[in-house]
């Protein structure tokens, strides 16, 4: 019998496998199609880690499973390679990251073929190379003409260390770089900006249906962040500091032009508690004082002008913890209350923020937490106007103006709805003597009090969002060129469709240069070009595009790519190399470039293709990009079903996440912990079934495991075992059923089929590879169970002398061909090359274990087997009982012996002791 060395099996088989293109799709199959897709990885330097391995095992078990019952699986593999992690660590290297990032891909390459995933190769490209990026140019091009791409000075989270300007989607609640860990800080760049914000309720309603983990739905319906309020319109006044005595400061008597401060509010019902109106440091009007446009008092523009320098240097994040104490700094001026026509007191804090809502807040102290910490702590007015119940709305404590349920609850604000205060001015507002007749909810004087001021023309109905607008420049080198230049006459134009791609040329000096630009601002033969529209000087745009661009619609691609096409047909005009100071590089002539419809090519070429692979219909990947990826390729997908290049308006289908995979000291993997586990040296000692059966076992998916080295080698067992008693029944072509037991294994194999089925279904990997592990234990069960009887009895029933040498024959007369190869094939997508050695040279078979088909359920055999059962007294058989296989225990046999008449007469009014042989016999000893 020979060992089981992972090694000598699975290297051929890698090899074999290539070589047939064995998981190919096709594109002109006609079975039932399946896209599985795991997230798209970064190819680093420091190749896979075993947290890969466990997201890629689980899309590759799925992948295996569905092609075996009979679908056309897609499921491809590509290199999201753009961004900063590689070109940082080609800084660190002193390479240039066009030299890196080839190497990184084929170390990335040979560690996925080693662990067996059934990769459609054919299909695979990079985000940097120029055929692909080159599309990803084109979509630009689209995407501004669709009107949602424009260009603006922007106050921007900027990473010193990367040198470069973020989305707000890219900076973690600590106030760091998701990337690189380091902290940020706020400037003002020239940005492209992409207008997600128009697709804001389209992103949130169309998540209804999605078939995506309850948390992930959440976090995105939490990033958009959609309000329902009104807009309300306050008048900006000047006003004597004897209106509002707590002010020690007098605000200026000269001019206050006209301006109005739009609010947006949740919570119009309260807006007669109003009692100051704060605005954001970022304030058009802030920005206005500070100008001198609008006139204020030396005391309070030197307090403001300090403030806002203050608060520049803040994060947002910083700015709106909840647990912060809130600062501010008043301007002297006042804003009516349109409701009222109260003046309240204009503040500038930095709790409120300029990108949200109008960058107003009206401050409502009695009914907010937030606001009320603030008037207590600047000594402004608490004005209660809503009640939790109606005890306090008695007519004689109308003419209190709220200062009843003050007196009351003046320790704390009341936030909830409830109750309106009857208050005066809300029948004069109204217009109504008799409002307040009967008690008005504040529920319902929420609606009222909108309608009204629509009526008024003063205020509206209002849905305001969390979600900004995605800043998608970086002053970064290694990104796709954006395919833009800039003409003094005719502005921003889009370059040619015919000179696509726009190719990042090589350049030796690539670090961001201190001005705060990007690299590609240096290369003097890139930047200076011609304007597509005038023929006049122009300049390329030398911002690159984020990591975030290639990801955002690789998985269409995968659909269309031809590896093979895109590598020997490329219809790229290439750059020569370029370095600073040089003479503009020239164009390399192709003449396969055809380039003059992209949008037909699109439609014609690729469109079939889209539409037959997509929506995708699993996505596997860390909850990690819950937010950013998601949301980014959610949106790309809604903007090119706009322009009829997509049929349909999500993405994906279904969305899983895999658990994280810690180190063995339960801490995140990391290189200064010393706590990594590299791939390769667990395949090199143990084997890749090894380390695919062990990262499914350890736990439910979705969790997190810690690393054991321990645990991974219960795994190595399990598979030596299934090897050995594939190997020992070899020996003897002969396997026909001969033994009874060989019903009880049937149906223990037929269950385990339908568990491993479901389980597989549900993404329940550990309980399926545990079933499996029940099933050969009971197989090896009932090995020892047939070399008993074997062994001690011949032919006529009567004892014999133990054979040693049977063993191989036992086997064979426990289990048959056809049910040894249904275990097998169930275990093969877990365990893709030790099942395929034994399907291939145990079986004889000719065509891959992973192209058969997967084996059905046979419900015959799942009717549970009666099992007869002698029960002795006293040594000796007095009469039979038949069990079924599933009640076989010792209390049930024993009932059953209990109420047979033959049994009565021997055991009634005895004691006796019972001795059981599970699903063998029963021996009643009385004493």
């Amino acid at each position: 019998m020979s060992q089981y060395i992972p090694k000598t099996i699975e290297e051929p088989l890698v090899e074999s496998w290539e070589k047939e293109s064995s998981y190919k799709a096709k594109d002109s199959s006609s079975s039932k199609k399946l896209y599985v897709l795991p997230m798209f990885p970064y190819p680093s330097g420091a190749g896979l880690h075993v947290g890969h391995v466990r997201n890629y095992t689980g899309t590759d078990v799925l992948a295996r499973f569905f092609r075996m019952n009979g679908y056309n699986v897609l499921h491809p593999i590509g290199w999201d390679a753009f961004g900063l992690p590689a070109e940082n660590a080609a800084v660190k290297a002193k390479k240039n990251p066009m030299d890196m990032v080839p190497d990184n891909i084929k170390t990335f390459q040979r560690q996925m073929k080693r662990l067996g995933f059934s990769y459609d190769w054919s299909r695979e490209f990079s985000t940097s190379d120029p055929e692909y990026y080159k599309w990803t140019q084109w979509l630009f091009i689209q995407f501004f003409k669709l009107g949602m791409l424009y260009k603006k000075e922007m106050p921007v989270y900027y990473c010193e260390f990367c040198k470069t300007g973020l989305a707000e989607e890219e900076v973690l609640p600590n106030g760091t770089h998701e990337r690189c860990g380091k902290p940020i800080v706020r400037k003002t760049l020239p940005q492209w900006v992409f207008n997600i914000t128009a697709y804001a309720d389209r992103l949130l309603d169309d998540l209804e249906g999605l078939d995506w983990p309850h948390g992930i739905l959440e976090m995105q319906k939490n990033w958009i962040g959609k309000s329902e309020g009104a807009e309300v319109r306050f008048k900006l006044v000047s006003g004597p500091a004897s209106e509002q005595p707590q002010h020690k400061n007098s605000p200026c008597r000269a001019t206050c032009q006209q301006h109005e401060i739009k609010v947006f509010t949740t919570r119009p019902d309260t807006l007669f508690g109003v009692t100051a109106v704060v605005l954001a440091p970022e304030h058009e009007l802030v920005k206005k004082i500070l100008k001198n446009h609008i006139k204020i008092s030396i005391n309070y523009y030197k307090d403001i002008q300090k403030y806002v320098e203050q608060a520049g240097k803040k994060l947002d994040l910083q700015r709106t913890d909840l647990n912060k104490e809130k600062t501010g700094v008043p301007t002297g001026l006042f804003a009516v209350n349109p409701v009222n026509g109260e003046k309240v007191p204009v503040w500038v804090a930095d709790y409120v923020l300029g990108y949200y809502g109008y960058g107003a807040v009206m401050l409502v102290p009695a009914h907010d937490d937030r606001d009320f910490a603030f008037a207590k702590k600047y000594g402004l007015k608490i004005k209660y106007v809503i009640s939790k119940n109606t005890t306090l709305l008695r007519p004689a404590e109308r003419d209190y103006g709220g200062q009843v349920e003050q007196s009351k609850n003046g320790s704390k604000p009341y936030t909830g709805y409830g109750y309106m205060i009857p208050l005066k001015e809300v029948e004069t507002f109204f217009e109504d003597s008799r409002f307040f007749k009967n008690p008005v909810s504040s529920q319902d004087f929420h609606a009222m009090v909108v309608k009204k001021l629509e009526g008024l023309h003063i205020g509206k109905r209002q849905a305001q969002y969390k979600l900004r607008d995605w800043i998608f420049s970086r002053q970064r080198y290694w990104g796709e060129p954006i395919p833009m230049v800039h003409c003094e006459k005719c502005g921003w134009s889009s370059i040619p469709e015919d000179q696509l791609p726009l190719e990042l040329p090589y350049i030796k000096s690539y670090e961001p240069p201190k001005t705060g630009e990007s690299p590609l601002s240096q290369v003097k033969s890139f930047v200076k070009t011609t304007c597509p529209n005038c023929g006049g000087e122009a300049r390329r745009e030398t911002d690159t595009m984020p990591n975030w661009a290639g990801s955002c619609w690789y998985f269409l691609a995968f659909s269309f790519w031809d590896k093979e096409k895109a590598n020997s047909k490329s219809q790229i005009p290439r750059f020569a190399k370029a370095t600073p100071g040089e003479p503009s590089p020239k164009k390399i002539p192709n003449p396969n470039n055809q380039n003059s419809n992209l949008f037909g090519i699109w439609n014609l070429e690729f469109g079939a293709s889209i539409k037959k692979w997509l929506p995708v219909d699993w996505y596997v990947g860390g909850a990690e990009h819950a937010v950013l990826h998601l949301l980014y390729s959610r949106f790309w997908v809604k903007m090119l079903y706009d322009l009829k290049l997509v049929s349909f308006k999500e993405p994906f289908l279904r969305l899983r996440n895999q658990g994280m995979v810690l180190g063995p000291d339960h801490q995140k993997m990391s290189k200064s912990l010393g706590n990594v586990i590299n791939p390769d040296d667990v395949v090199n000692e143990f084997g890749a079934d090894t380390i695919r059966i062990y990262e499914m076992f350890m736990a439910p998916y979705n969790q997190e495991i810690a690393w054991s080295t321990h645990a991974l080698q219960g795994g190595y067992r399990f598979l030596k075992r299934v090897w050995n008693l594939y190997e020992k029944g070899i020996e003897n072509s002969d396997l026909r059923i001969k033994n009874p037991e060989t019903k009880e294994l049937n149906l223990k194999l037929n269950k385990t089929i339908k568990k491993v089925t479901k389980d597989i279904e549900e993404l329940k990997f550990n309980t399926a590879i545990a079933a499996m592990m029940e099933f050969i234990n009971e197989w090896e069960k009932q090995i020892q169970n047939s070399k008993f009887k074997i062994q001690n009895y011949n032919s006529k029933g009567k004892t014999k002398k133990p054979d040693n040498n049977g063993t191989i024959q036992q086997l064979n007369n426990s289990f048959s061909t056809y049910h040894a190869k249904r275990f097998l094939q169930i275990l093969a997508p877990f365990a893709p090359f030790i099942t395929e050695e034994i399907w291939k040279n145990t079986f004889k078979e000719k065509a891959s274990i992973h192209l058969s088909r997967w084996p059905q359920v046979e419900e015959h055999a799942l009717m549970d087997p009666e099992v007869v059962i002698p029960i002795q007294v006293n040594g000796k058989v007095r009469t039979v009982v038949k069990i079924k296989h599933a009640d076989m225990t010792k209390e049930s046999v024993l009932e059953a012996a209990l109420k047979d008449e033959k049994i009565q007469k021997y055991v009634k009014g005895k004691s006796c002791k019972i001795h059981f042989v599970p699903g063998r016999i029963m021996n009643l000893i009385v004493t």
